[in-house]
C-alpha cells in the first residue's frame, strides 16, 4: 500500500503544488493522462472555491493506492460547502447521483463530516485489455496443458485433481461465496441510503426508476422466450407447475431471520434484507448517521476485497479448465456453445423490442435511430465499459436524441448502475446453458425462478470488477447448478461482456428517450432529423 499525507496552505502557490503532487502520483500508479488532467483540474477548481470563501486556511491532501484501489482526497476544515454545487439548489437526486458517479470514477464525491469538507476522487486505471489478455492466455494455456495431460497415467491425473486443483478450487469458491452475499447486500443498502430522503427522487426519478425496473423484467422475459427453443422445458415439469409454486417462490423471498440469507447464499433474500434496512436508514435520516457511514465504508471495504479476488480470476479459470481435462469432464466446456447462441438470440430480441418501441411510439425511422446510436454501441462493443462510453453516450442523448439535460443528469448515471438488460439476458443464457450441460431439469418453476433472479441481480449488482463472478455464484447456488459451472461462465463472460455492454448502452438510450417523451422533456424534432455533424450545436 502506498499512502502520502501532506498539509498545504489555501493559497494559489500551495494549491498548484498540491496539483503537481496529484499529477505525479496518478502518473506513477498508471492512470491515463486524460483522466489525470480531469482529476487535477477538478481538484484545483474545488480548492480555489474554498480559497475564495476562506480568507486563510489549510487543507490536507491524501494520496493512496491499496491493491487496485486509487484514492485522491482533499480535506478542508470549516463550514459546510460543496465546491461543485456552490450557490446552486440541490436538484433531484443530487446526493445519490454524486455518490454513484464518484463510485464509477466519473465525478468527485463531496462529503461533510466531523467539521471537514472532503473531496474524493477514485480514478480507474486502464486494465480491461490486460484482463482480457490474461484470461485468453489462461484459457489457451489450460487447454494446451490439458491436452498434454491426456498422455499421463490415469492415476496421476486423478491424484493431481484430488490433491492439488480441487482443494484450491474449493477454497476460492469459499472466499467468493463469503464475499458475494455481503457485496450485494452493502451495494443495495448503500444505494438506498445515498438517495438522501424519501422525497429526493421527485417526479422524474420515480418515473425513471419505475421504467428501468419494469423494462428489466419484461426484457429478461422476452429474451428468455427467444432462448427457449434451444432449451426445451422438461415435459414432466409442464404439467406439475401450479399457482402454489409461484406463491411459495414469492413467500420464500422473506427470510426466517437476517442471517440465513448469507449462510445459504440466497440472493433474493439478501436483496430483501438490504432493501428493508436501506429504507429504514433512509427514513431515520440523521438519527442513524453513524450506521449509514458504517454501511458506506463497509461497502468500500468489501468491494476492495472483491477487486483483489477478481485479480485471481485468470488463475481460477486456468485451474478449472485444466481440471476438466484431468478429470475427463472437458465435454462440459465443449457443450457450453449454446450459451453463446442463446445470448445472441436474447440480445437481438432485447435490441429489436426497444428499437420498435421508440420508432412506433415516437414515429421515427429505424435507420435514423441506428445511425445516431451506432457510435456509442460500437464503443461499448469494443471496450466492454459503460464508463468509457459515458461522454459519447451523454453527447448522443442530448444532441442527437433530443433528451432534456435534466433527464440526462439524473438518468445516465442512475441507468448505468441499475439498468442493465444485456447483463440480465447474459445471466439467463448462462443459467440455461449450464443447466443443460450439468443435467439440471429446466421446469416451469425453475425457469420462472431463473427469470426473476437474473433480473434482480442485474439491477442490484454494483458496476465493479468481479460483480459478474459473484452474480454467477449466487445464481447457480439458487438454481442448483454445480459450482464448477462458474469457471466456464467466467471464461465465456470475458467475451460475452462486450456484447451485453453494448446492448446495455443502447437500451439505456432508448429508455431515456421514452421517459423523456412521457415527461414532455424530449425534443422530437431533434430526434427525427438526421445525425448532426461532429461539433454542431443544438439549435
Amino acid at each position: 500500500m502506498d499512502k502520502t499525507v501532506k498539509e498545504y496552505e489555501l493559497t494559489d502557490l500551495e494549491i498548484d503544488a498540491a496539483s503537481e503532487a496529484i499529477e505525479q502520483f496518478l502518473t506513477q500508479v498508471g492512470v491515463e493522462p486524460r483522466e489525470i488532467l480531469r482529476v487535477r483540474l477538478a481538484m484545483e477548481e474545488g480548492l480555489l472555491c474554498y480559497r475564495e470563501r476562506c480568507a486563510a486556511g489549510r487543507f490536507t491532501l491524501r494520496l493512496q493506492r491499496r491493491l487496485r484501489s486509487i484514492r485522491v482526497e482533499a480535506v478542508v476544515p470549516g463550514g459546510r460547502l460543496d465546491p461543485f454545487r456552490a450557490g446552486d439548489a440541490q436538484d433531484e437526486g443530487g446526493a445519490m447521483l454524486a455518490g454513484m458517479m464518484a463510485h464509477m470514477g466519473l465525478a468527485p464525491l463531496w462529503q461533510y463530516r466531523d467539521g471537514e469538507n472532503r473531496i474524493l476522487f477514485t480514478p480507474k486505471r486502464k486494465k480491461r485489455q490486460s484482463l482480457i489478455a490474461s484470461m485468453a492466455a489462461a484459457v489457451v494455456l489450460a487447454v494446451a496443458l490439458g491436452l498434454l495431460s491426456q498422455l499421463l497415467p490415469d492415476g496421476l491425473r486423478a491424484g493431481i485433481t484430488r490433491e492439488v486443483i480441487t482443494p484450491i478450487f474449493n477454497t476460492f469458491m469459499g472466499i467468493l461465496s463469503a464475499v458475494s452475499g455481503p457485496m450485494i447486500f452493502l451495494s443495495v443498502t448503500w444505494g438506498i441510503c445515498c438517495i438522501g430522503d424519501t422525497a429526493t427522487l421527485g417526479r422524474v426519478g420515480k418515473r425513471m426508476v419505475a421504467h428501468f425496473v419494469l423494462m428489466t423484467f419484461l426484457l429478461t422475459a422476452a429474451g428468455g422466450a427467444a432462448m427457449l427453443p434451444l432449451f426445451p422445458i422438461s415435459p414432466g415439469g409442464g404439467a406439475a407447475f401450479a399457482p402454489a409454486e409461484l406463491r411459495d417462490m414469492v413467500l420464500n423471498i422473506v427470510p426466517a431471520n437476517f442471517f440465513t440469507p448469507f449462510t445459504e447464499g440466497n440472493p433474493l433474500q439478501i436483496i430483501f434484507v438490504a432493501v428493508l434496512i436501506g429504507i429504514a436508514l433512509l427514513l431515520l435520516g440523521e438519527k442513524v448517521s453513524v450506521a449509514a457511514v458504517f454501511i458506506e465504508q463497509a461497502n468500500y471495504v468489501v468491494q476492495l476485497i472483491m477487486g483483489a479476488v477478481s485479480a485471481l480470476i485468470p488463475a481460477f479459470v486456468f485451474g478449472s479448465i485444466l481440471n476438466m481435462f484431468l478429470s475427463d469432464s472437458f465435454a462440459a466446456l465443449a457443450r457450453s456453445y449454446k450459451v453463446v447462441l442463446a445470448l445472441g438470440l436474447g440480445l437481438v430480441t432485447v435490441t429489436l423490442i426497444y428499437l420498435v418501441l421508440v420508432c412506433v411510439k415516437l414515429r421515427v425511422s429505424p435507420g435514423v435511430i441506428v445511425k445516431k446510436t451506432l457510435p456509442t454501441f460500437l464503443l461499448g462493443l469494443s471496450t466492454a465499459s459503460s464508463v468509457a462510453a459515458y461522454p459519447t453516450n451523454a453527447e448522443c442523448c442530448e444532441k442527437d436524441l433530443g433528451i432534456d439535460p435534466k433527464v440526462l443528469r439524473f438518468g445516465l448515471p442512475l441507468g448505468q448502475v441499475i439498468f442493465m438488460p444485456g447483463a440480465a439476458v447474459t445471466l439467463l443464457a448462462a443459467a440455461l446453458g449450464m443447466a443443460e450441460v450439468y443435467d439440471v431439469t429446466i421446469s416451469p418453476s425453475w425457469l420462472l425462478t431463473a427469470l426473476f433472479i437474473t433480473a434482480v441481480l442485474a439491477i442490484a449488482a454494483p458496476p465493479v470488477p468481479g460483480s459478474a463472478l459473484t452474480c454467477y455464484t449466487l445464481l447457480f447456488v439458487q438454481l442448483g447448478v454445480p459450482a464448477e459451472a462458474v469457471a466456464i461462465t467466467t471464461a465465456l463472460n470475458v467475451v460475452l461482456e462486450f456484447t451485453s455492454t453494448a446492448v446495455n448502452l443502447f437500451g439505456l438510450q432508448m429508455a431515456l428517450t421514452l421517459v423523456g417523451s412521457s415527461l414532455d422533456m424530449l425534443d422530437e424534432k431533434a430526434l427525427r432529423q438526421g445525425k448532426r455533424p461532429a461539433g454542431a450545436r443544438k439549435g
